[in-house]
C-alpha cells in the first residue's frame, strides 16, 4: 500500500475522448482526485458516480482534476462516459492500476458486511440496479488526493466494498489540505 508523501505512481491511459494521458505528469501544478471503484454494473459504484457527476462543477471551480478507475472494459467506459458526460473515467479491466495503487480485493466479509447490505439497498432504491458483472465483486474502493507536486497528500483504502469516502468527507479533507498549503 502507498502512504502519504509517496510520489503518485505513474501510468498512461487513453481518455474516453481519445487523448493519451500521462498520469499524474500531465497534471503537475494541479490538485488531483483519484477514486477506485468496482465496475459500471455495481449499484454502489453507480450511486457514487452519480454523486460525482452532480459535483463536477464543484471540482472544476476548485481547480481539482477528477479521475475514477473502474474494472470495466475500455469500450464500456467510453460508451458510459460519452453518454453521461464523464470524461474522467478510466477503464482498468485487468486491475493493473488497482495493484499499482494498492487498492485491494476483500474477502467474503468485505462483501457481506451489514453496512454493505444497507448501502446496496439504499443504492438500489435510488434506481441503481446491478448491471453486467464485469469486475471483481470483492474489490474494495480507495481514494487519493494528489498534490500539485505529484505526491499523495491523502489516501483512504476502504474496509469493505461499500466503504467509499463521502463527498462531504472528501471536500472537508481537500479544503484542509489546501488551507495547510496556503493555496
Amino acid at each position: 500500500m502507498l502512504k502519504i508523501g509517496d510520489i503518485a505512481p505513474k501510468f498512461e491511459f487513453d481518455s474516453p475522448d481519445g487523448k493519451n494521458v500521462k498520469f499524474p505528469d500531465d497534471f503537475k501544478g494541479k490538485w488531483v482526485a483519484l477514486h477506485f471503484l468496482r465496475h459500471l454494473g455495481c449499484p454502489l459504484c453507480l450511486e457514487k458516480l452519480n454523486e460525482l457527476r452532480a459535483n463536477q462543477p464543484k471540482y472544476k471551480d476548485a481547480g481539482l482534476e477528477l479521475f475514477v478507475v473502474v474494472q470495466s472494459t475500455d469500450k464500456r467506459v467510453k460508451d458510459y462516459s460519452l453518454k453521461k458526460g464523464m470524461h474522467y473515467l478510466i477503464g482498468d479491466h485487468p486491475r493493473k492500476l488497482y495493484d499499482l495503487y494498492g487498492a485491494e480485493k476483500g474477502g467474503v466479509g468485505a462483501f457481506l458486511a451489514p453496512s454493505v447490505m444497507v448501502a446496496t439497498v439504499r443504492a438500489t432504491l435510488k434506481g441503481n440496479l446491478h448491471g453486467a458483472f464485469e469486475g471483481d465483486e470483492l474489490q474494495k474502493p480507495a481514494s487519493f488526493i494528489i498534490n500539485p507536486e505529484g505526491k499523495i497528500a491523502f489516501l483512504r483504502y476502504g474496509k469493505n466494498i461499500a466503504d467509499v469516502i463521502s463527498e462531504a468527507q472528501f471536500w472537508e479533507t481537500f479544503n484542509k489540505l489546501k488551507q495547510e498549503r496556503g493555496k
